[in-house]
C-alpha cells in the first residue's frame, strides 16, 4: 500500500508539471494557432531564474519563486514582440522553423553561460517529510500540486470571468470576426503567450528543488506535454491539463510496477490508444479554450 501511494504521489507531481506545460502550449496554440517548439526551453529558463534568485542572490524561497515567474512574463512579452508577432501571417512552416531555432538558441546560450554544469535549488520543503498510507514524501511535492491547482484556478477565472479572457476565447474561435468588432488581436495574443510561459515558470520553480537544472532539462517534459496536448484535443486547455495528470500517474505506475525503462513507452502508448479510439482527442474536434 505504501509503495502504491508513493508512486501515485510521484505521478501526481509529474502530472502537475506536464499539465502546466501542456496548458501553456494549448493556450498559445488556441489563441494564435502557433505550436511553440521552444516551450521546453522556457521551462528551463524558469528553473535557471529560480536558481539565480534563490541560490545566487539569496532571496527567500517564496520571493524568489514569484520573481522568477514574473521574469518569465517579461520573457513572454519579448518572445511575442520579437518572434511570434512577425510569424502570425507567415504560415505554419516558418513558425515551426523559427520556434525550433529559438529553442536551439536558448539551449546553446545557457550552455555557454553555465558551462552546462548541473545546478540545484535546495528548497526548505524538500527535507520536510509527510507520511500518508505508509508512504513518505517531501512537502515540496505537495507544493507542486498546490501551485499547479492555484494556477489552473486563476487561469479558469481569468478566461471565464474577465474581458481579456473572453477576448482570448473569442479570438481562438473566430479571429476574423474579432477584427471586425475591434478586439486588439496583438494585445490579446501577447497576453496569451505571457500566460502560457508563466505556467511553465510555475512548473519550473516548483519542480527545480526535485531535479537537477541543466540546459536540456526541458526536452523530455515538453515531449510528454505535447502528448498531453494531443491526447486532450488541440486547443482545449482543460483537456490538456486533465491528460497531463493522467499521463503522469500512468507513467509513475509503469515505472514502479514494471520498469523505469518502460515509463515513457507506457505514457506514449496510452496517448496512441486514446487517439485510436478518439482520433481528435478525449474532448473531440473543435474544442477550444
Amino acid at each position: 500500500m505504501g509503495f502504491l501511494v508513493s508512486q501515485l504521489a510521484n505521478g501526481v507531481t509529474n502530472g502537475a508539471a506536464y499539465a502546466l506545460l501542456a496548458g501553456g502550449l494549448t493556450l498559445i496554440f488556441g489563441v494564435l494557432g502557433i505550436v511553440n517548439f521552444a516551450h521546453g526551453e522556457f521551462y528551463m529558463l524558469g528553473a535557471y531564474a529560480m536558481y539565480l534568485c534563490y541560490a545566487v542572490l539569496g532571496l527567500d524561497y517564496a520571493v524568489a519563486a514569484v520573481v522568477a515567474v514574473l521574469a518569465m512574463a517579461v520573457v513572454g512579452v519579448v518572445f511575442y514582440a520579437v518572434v511570434l508577432r512577425r510569424l502570425l501571417p507567415a504560415g505554419w512552416q516558418p513558425q515551426i522553423v523559427a520556434t525550433i531555432a529559438v529553442s536551439l538558441l536558448l539551449i546553446n546560450l545557457v550552455t555557454i553561460q553555465t558551462d552546462a554544469l548541473p545546478k540545484f535549488v535546495p528548497s526548505p520543503l524538500t527535507n520536510i517529510g509527510l507520511s500518508i498510507g505508509g508512504a513518505r514524501f517531501s512537502l515540496q511535492r505537495v507544493l507542486v500540486l498546490a501551485c499547479a491547482l492555484l494556477a489552473f484556478l486563476g487561469l479558469y477565472v481569468m478566461l471565464r470571468r474577465t474581458k481579456p479572457g473572453k477576448a482570448m476565447r473569442a479570438l481562438s474561435q473566430n479571429p476574423e470576426m474579432c477584427k471586425v468588432v475591434g478586439i486588439p488581436e496583438h494585445r490579446i495574443g501577447m497576453l496569451a503567450v505571457v500566460l502560457g510561459i508563466m505556467l511553465t515558470g510555475v512548473a519550473s520553480v516548483t519542480i527545480a528543488p526535485l531535479a537537477l537544472i541543466t540546459p536540456s532539462m526541458g526536452a523530455f517534459p515538453t515531449l510528454k506535454a505535447f502528448a498531453a496536448v494531443v491526447m486532450g484535443g488541440f486547443g482545449y486547455v482543460g483537456g490538456a491539463i486533465a491528460s497531463g495528470f493522467i499521463l503522469g500517474i500512468a507513467e509513475a505506475l509503469a515505472v514502479g510496477y514494471v520498469s523505469s525503462q518502460y515509463g515513457p513507452a507506457f505514457l506514449f502508448g496510452i496517448m496512441i490508444l486514446v487517439l485510436l479510439i478518439r482520433p481528435h482527442g478525449l474532448f473531440g474536434r473543435g474544442s477550444r479554450i
